[in-house]
């Protein structure tokens, strides 16, 4: 469950975090202002082989290399005034079926004056695994007056063990 965003009691929440998913690629149409999502992913499959060797290394987390991307979109609250910049931190956390942090990635966004819509798209080259079952990237954002994080999303996904 999110926990309460503890905000300055004068400033008003100024994002919202629509969705988000993991796809193996995606392209923004910069005449049309579209993206398109190709091949999204709700299952990684990994080979049993990967698991037994990282037994046999007796790793605690195995590193599978698997391109990817999250996408994200996150769109300024509609009565928010748009003239100006906004900047706005995000946290990304992948989350192993535990509820163990794997990785964390903080990224700064901003939100150019009169833009109303931002994508980030964040690529990877390799998922950090523990077992196999649900995983979830939890993406908490963090606002210019916000004491800390907000959870806004989480993008789940399963690990699956064939061969």
């Amino acid at each position: 469950m999110p926990k309460a965003r503890k905000i300055k009691s004068d400033s008003p929440v100024q994002i919202n975090c629509v969705w988000g998913h993991l796809c193996s690629l995606s392209s923004i149409d910069q005449e049309r202002n579209n993206i398109s999502l190709f091949n999204l992913i709700d299952q990684l499959n990994l080979p049993l082989d990967f698991f037994k060797e990282r037994e046999r290394q007796k790793a605690k987390i195995g590193l599978f290399p698997v391109s990817y991307e999250i996408v994200l979109l996150f769109r300024k609250i509609v009565n928010i005034d748009t003239s100006h910049e906004l900047a706005v931190d995000v946290k990304i956390k992948l989350v192993d079926p535990s509820g163990e942090v794997l990785q964390e990635t903080l990224s700064p966004i901003k939100f150019a004056p009169g833009i109303k819509r931002f994508r980030a798209r964040i690529r990877s080259n390799a998922v950090a695994v523990t077992t196999t079952g649900d995983y979830v990237y939890r993406v908490e954002v963090k606002e210019p007056l916000a004491e800390d994080f907000m959870q806004v999303l989480n993008i789940p996904f399963e690990i699956v063990s064939v061969g």
